[in-house]
């Protein structure tokens, strides 16, 4: 287990930097909606189109089986909760109890 914990961490890294990408789209989408910065706006084009290219295939996964309710999209929270949990299965078996 000794020899595992490095790849461990690499994981847990890669999963906590893409837990960060998820809440900046989330963020993003929320100030676009409120109309806090324009779409028209080339830096905010780019920079959604490249969270997006990073999220989407996992969040139309999601979306297959959880559809919008009432207009609100649960997918990027479902995602959350599936990295958060992930991060604690591996965080137990780096550190059992």
């Amino acid at each position: 287990m000794i020899l595992l914990a490095p790849l461990f961490h690499i994981l847990m890294t890669f999963l906590e930097l893409y837990i960060y990408v998820v809440w900046a789209e989330i963020i993003l989408s929320w100030v676009i909606a409120f109309g806090a910065v324009d779409m028209r706006q080339q830096w905010v084009k780019r920079l959604s189109n490249a969270l997006g290219s990073v999220t989407e295939p996992v969040l139309t996964r999601i979306r297959n089986y959880i559809k919008p309710i009432g207009g609100m999209d649960f997918s990027p929270m479902v995602l959350l909760f599936i990295l958060y949990l992930i991060q604690e299965i591996l965080w137990r078996m780096i550190h059992p109890i």
